[in-house]
């Protein structure tokens, strides 16, 4: 248990290795933050700290930075939001508002915002097709050769495969089978609407039976195609930014593990609760991302998922700050979901 001394000694020790970057050393606290203590009760202190593995000392004879442990004391207990100047505010509502139409719109312009505003890498990422269920599904010819199949899902996932024809239709054909499939596949789950459907279909749509045969192998194709976890990242390039990563395999091992998407996604997507989720350095089960946190936020309406946001950077990051945008981001997103797709 921390008395009141050393809790203030290491939020100062932590407040300053997050501004400067440099390890902290007594005379530093001493001089920089009124802790009402010597020096030397100060060195004191911060050797109990670092048994009790809330600091640790990164080199002989050099000052001390916090450890995951003393960053996650930090966050849970004493890290305060800070206020998002109305700039930002309005940055985030406007640009968003301007920009949405469908849930991967929002999540990848989200991102783009959130590294503008908080010069960290951003990820989004959106669910698996195959985990929602067929809303509607609209063939809109292109020309006399290609066909639009656009297909939306229950959790506002719209996909768009185009699909080249051997046989031309006219418009009143593709309004004809695009009412047949609304009727047979509405509700039903993406991953159920398999290719042995085509039999069935051309039991009822034997006058277009050479149309369906060739559209619906090409529509399971696509969707296929399209199923994984697509992910947008902004922002890549902020790490340089940091002196954490001016080792250059430092850096590298970072732009590695952004490459790893699989690792990546499985990593975010372990979050599955609603509201904002921090995971610091160890606590991250890829060694890839030990020397990383990530403040991750997950979006749900009626418990299904519609996607993530997550900030990544050094573990060193501004807590207070990103965690702060993130919540009035969140916020303002959430409301954005429910009041289109619920």
């Amino acid at each position: 248990m921390l008395n009141e001394r050393k809790l203030k000694i290491l939020q100062a020790i932590i407040r300053d290795y997050i501004e400067t970057a440099e390890p902290v050393g007594s005379r530093t606290l001493s001089k920089k933050y009124d802790l009402g203590v010597s020096p030397a009760t100060i060195r004191n202190d911060m050797a109990d700290l670092e048994e009790l593995g809330y600091i640790t000392q990164p080199y002989t004879s050099s000052g001390r930075i916090p450890s995951d442990k003393g960053y996650r004391l930090y966050v849970d207990q004493f890290m305060s939001l800070k206020k998002i100047s109305d700039f930002k505010k309005d940055l985030l509502e406007l640009e968003l508002l301007n920009k949405i139409s469908e849930i991967e719109q929002i999540l990848q312009y989200s991102s783009k915002l959130l590294s503008q505003i908080t010069n960290y890498t951003t990820v989004a990422v959106t669910p698996q097709l195959k985990e929602s269920k067929l809303k509607h599904i609209q063939l809109v010819p292109i020309d006399s050769e290609n066909v639009l199949a656009v297909l939306v899902t229950d959790s506002g996932m719209v996909k768009k495969p185009i699909i080249r024809l051997d046989h031309k239709v006219t418009d009143s054909n593709f309004e004809t089978i695009s009412n047949y499939l609304n009727d047979k596949l509405y509700g039903m789950p993406i991953e159920n609407i398999e290719e042995s459907l085509v039999e069935i279909l051309n039991n009822d749509l034997k006058d277009f039976s050479s149309i369906v045969d060739e559209i619906i192998p090409e529509i399971f194709q696509s969707l296929d195609e399209i199923n994984n976890l697509d992910m947008f990242f902004n922002g890549t390039m902020n790490i340089f930014n940091f002196p954490e990563y001016n080792d250059i395999l430092k850096a590298k091992s970072f732009l590695e593990f952004l490459e790893e998407k699989q690792l990546l996604s499985n990593l975010i997507t372990s979050f599955n609760n609603e509201g904002l989720n921090i995971s610091i350095g160890s606590e991250n089960v890829y060694k890839e991302a030990k020397d990383c946190s990530l403040i991750t936020a997950t979006y749900k309406i009626d418990n299904k998922t519609l996607g993530w946001l997550s900030v990544i950077g050094p573990t060193r990051m501004e807590y207070s700050n990103v965690v702060s945008v993130m919540a009035e981001a969140s916020k303002f997103i959430n409301d954005l979901f429910k009041n289109r797709y619920r």
